[in-house]
């Protein structure tokens, strides 16, 4: 039994990595075509009460030479969710997601990817 369990595991985390990757291309493309340089992490969070399984998210920071101002990061992230939730709104925690606050100086962003099914 605890062979199939780990075997299911390392299906969902596959599944899981499968998804960060659309995720991310999505991303990606949409900076692109804004013209915003960018750097995307691929992090794994979680495994805590709250959270007992552990979660792939990808953070996105803005690296370019230029400050970028806020409204502007954040239509940004805005055009993002909503490739996003046209394309793949099933592959994010949109509860878990992420965004800067305008008084920051790093202008970020975090989706999280949402479980894949068991």
């Amino acid at each position: 039994m605890a062979h199939m369990n780990h075997e299911t595991g390392r299906r969902a985390d596959s599944a899981q990595n499968a998804n960060a990757d659309k995720v991310r291309k999505v991303i990606e493309e949409v900076c692109k075509l804004a013209g915003a340089s960018v750097a995307v992490e691929q992090r794994l969070t979680g495994g805590d009460q709250n959270q007992p399984e552990p979660r792939q998210r990808l953070h996105v920071i803005y690296t370019g030479e230029q400050p970028m101002p806020y409204p502007n990061w954040f239509k940004l992230v805005d055009t993002i969710d909503a490739a996003l939730d046209s394309s793949s709104s099933d592959l994010i925690d949109w509860e878990s997601s992420e965004l800067s606050e305008e008084t920051e100086q790093e202008r970020m962003a975090t989706w999280t990817i949402a479980p894949a099914a068991h």
